[in-house]
This record gives C-alpha cells, structure tokens and sequence, in this order.
C-alpha cells in the first residue's frame, strides 16, 4: 500500500499524526489481502511531514516484527513544488491523508486533485 501524506508546514501535533497513521496500519492489517508492505510518500519537510518520519522510525522495528515492512519514499523537493504533488498523486497511490492547518494553499490543491482521481482521502484539521 502506498501513502501519501501531505502536512502543513505549521502543523504541531504529533499525538494526532501518530493516532491517524496508526489507524492506517490498522487498516492494512485488515485490508491487505496479505500485503504488508507499507510506504509513506511525503517530501519529510517541516512539520507535519517531519513527524511523519520520526514516526516511522518509532515503529518501523516493531512493525517489522509482526512480519509488515514500513518504508518511507522522499519526493525531490524542487522549484515547481506542485508538478511534484500531481506527479505523485498519479503515480498509483491507494490512500492519502492530509494534515491541514488554517488556509494551506498545498494541502487544499492536493486535497482537490484527490477528488478528482478518486483516491480515498483523510483530512485531519489542526
């Protein structure tokens, strides 16, 4: 299963990236059909896609241990920042989950190109 996880860059809240993306793992353990390969697509850059990483090094060893392997692909940070997200989005993600604060102008452009692939999407507000 491929995520992508988009955050704002002023997002604070690591309780709630840990509680969201520990459900997504919940529902891979029962979703799966015997997949369990998990990957985290994020660009890791300030808030919320940091603690995106700090996560997963929390877990990775324990989840490796109940037989699933958790990895973390990083998007190229570049000048054109928005071809990057559509590029990812249209690469065959299964699932997305944004972590929103007040007007972030990354989060509601990838919020809507989403929607119009029809790929299932959580957004958590801060």
């Amino acid at each position: 299963m491929r995520v992508f996880v988009v955050g704002s860059k002023d997002w604070v809240d690591y309780n709630e990236i840990m509680r969201n993306l520990t459900i997504i793992l919940e529902e891979l353990k029962y979703e799966s059909d015997g997949d369990k390969f998990l990957t985290f697509i994020h660009k890791g850059t300030w808030g919320a896609e940091t603690m995106v990483t700090e996560y997963i090094g929390k877990i990775s060893k324990f989840m490796k241990q109940k037989g699933f392997t958790i990895k973390e692909q990083l998007i190229p940070i570049n000048a054109n920042a928005v071809n990057s997200d559509f590029d990812v989005i249209t690469s065959g993600i299964d699932r997305a989950i944004i972590f929103k604060k007040n007007n972030c102008k990354r989060s509601e452009y990838c919020a809507k190109i989403l929607a119009q692939f029809e790929i299932p999407t959580k957004i958590v507000r801060g």
